[in-house]
């Protein structure tokens, strides 16, 4: 095939846990994948058109967030690019808006840092093999990307939202999946429980449970992590450590229980 492999670049999101949020909208036109050869390069070179592949560009995609929660992607693009080693993604957002489940629409400013696109490094890198398939997840952390001005408790409180996009993109060949299920008892599942990956104090990833109590992480570096799981009128639960392995599913259930006044 002339050697070349082919890349597809999937879309999910860790959770934004505010029950008043109906929408979190972000329209994509431009994603482009840079060479890992601008290592070599200097600082001012390695943003050079040169050393980058347009991945997609033309008509605006438009995705909530909030639809890819959970193990949900949406699948940005598949097409094949030359055999190599890329390091980098910069992907251009147009706009980007807020709906609360009252209608209240909030149109917020895209940064201007990030007029050229936003940098998003693929950690490890990713490898591209003449005739096979590597998919990249983009996790895009809503909960840390869509600051609320205001108080978000109250749906009269809420002021506004203040746009500081926060992904990460990982080679699914290299990462796992964390899955399981949060309860009370036997039948008593716990909804929007609030799940989180946590490695050297940093959440990577969470997840809110759906009716059922269960919860999937997706896009996962392979490695050991501590999990804590916290929700509203139950004692905190964690467990350390939870081993990730590439290409494989790591089952976690947790069991909570409910705090109880005199």
């Amino acid at each position: 095939n002339g050697g070349k492999g082919t890349v597809v670049l999937s879309l999910t999101d860790a959770p934004f846990p505010v029950s008043l949020v109906d929408q979190a909208v972000v329209t994509i036109d431009k994603i482009e994948i840079r060479s890992k050869a601008a290592e070599a390069a200097t600082k001012e070179e390695a943003d050079k058109p040169a050393l980058y592949t347009v991945l997609y560009e033309g008509v605006e995609k438009e995705f909530d967030l909030l639809d890819l929660q959970n193990g949900v992607t949406a699948e940005l693009l598949s097409m094949d690019i030359e055999a190599g080693s890329y390091d980098l993604i910069r992907m251009h957002v147009t706009k980007a808006a807020v709906v609360l489940k009252d209608g209240t629409n909030f149109d917020l400013k895209i940064p201007s840092g990030n007029s050229s696109g936003l940098k998003i490094k693929i950690s490890p890198e990713l490898v591209i093999e003449s005739g096979e398939v590597s998919e990249v997840i983009l996790d895009f952390d809503v909960s840390k990307s869509f600051v609320v001005q205001g108080n978000i408790k109250s749906k009269n409180g809420i002021k506004g939202f203040i746009f500081k996009p926060v992904l990460r993109a990982v080679c699914q060949k290299y990462s796992g999946i964390v899955a399981g299920k949060v309860f009370e008892n036997a039948t008593t599942p716990i909804l929007e429980a609030h799940v989180q990956l946590i490695s050297a104090d940093t959440i990577l990833s969470s997840a809110l449970t759906y009716k059922t109590g269960n919860y999937t992480m997706i896009g996962l570096p392979a490695g050991t992590y501590k999990m804590v799981c916290e929700k509203e009128g139950y004692t905190k639960v964690a467990i350390d450590p939870v081993i990730v392995k590439a290409r494989e599913k790591t089952v976690v259930d947790v069991p909570m229980t409910k705090i109880t006044t005199p």
